[in-house]
């Protein structure tokens, strides 16, 4: 009689990358000053860790002021008249996203 031995294949599931860490841009060196822009999309708990967002903006990074928006709903695109009103009023536009 012949036996049959099988291989068993463990995989690993976690990431092997290392994320790429980006700082602000070279047209944008740093945030002081600067009016930023937050774009909540509606999702559980964005507000809230949109409201601490704001406070580090302010407190730690010297920005002139914070421009708060929201989409219609999460599902959907941001209206056009939202984004407008954003990149004509600030220098740069964070959009978050939270569950």
């Amino acid at each position: 009689m012949t036996q049959v031995i099988g291989m068993i294949e463990i995989l690993d599931p976690t990431a092997e990358d290392v994320p790429e860490e980006l700082g602000l841009s070279d047209s944008l060196p740093d945030l002081k000053g600067k009016v930023v822009g937050l774009l909540e999309n509606r999702k559980y708990h964005a507000d809230a860790f949109l409201g601490e967002l704001k406070e580090v903006l302010l407190d730690e990074y010297d920005v002139s002021k914070v421009v708060y928006a929201t989409k219609f709903t999460y599902s959907a695109p941001c209206a056009e008249d939202t984004i407008e009103s954003l990149s004509e009023e600030c220098d740069v536009v964070i959009h978050a996203i939270a569950d």
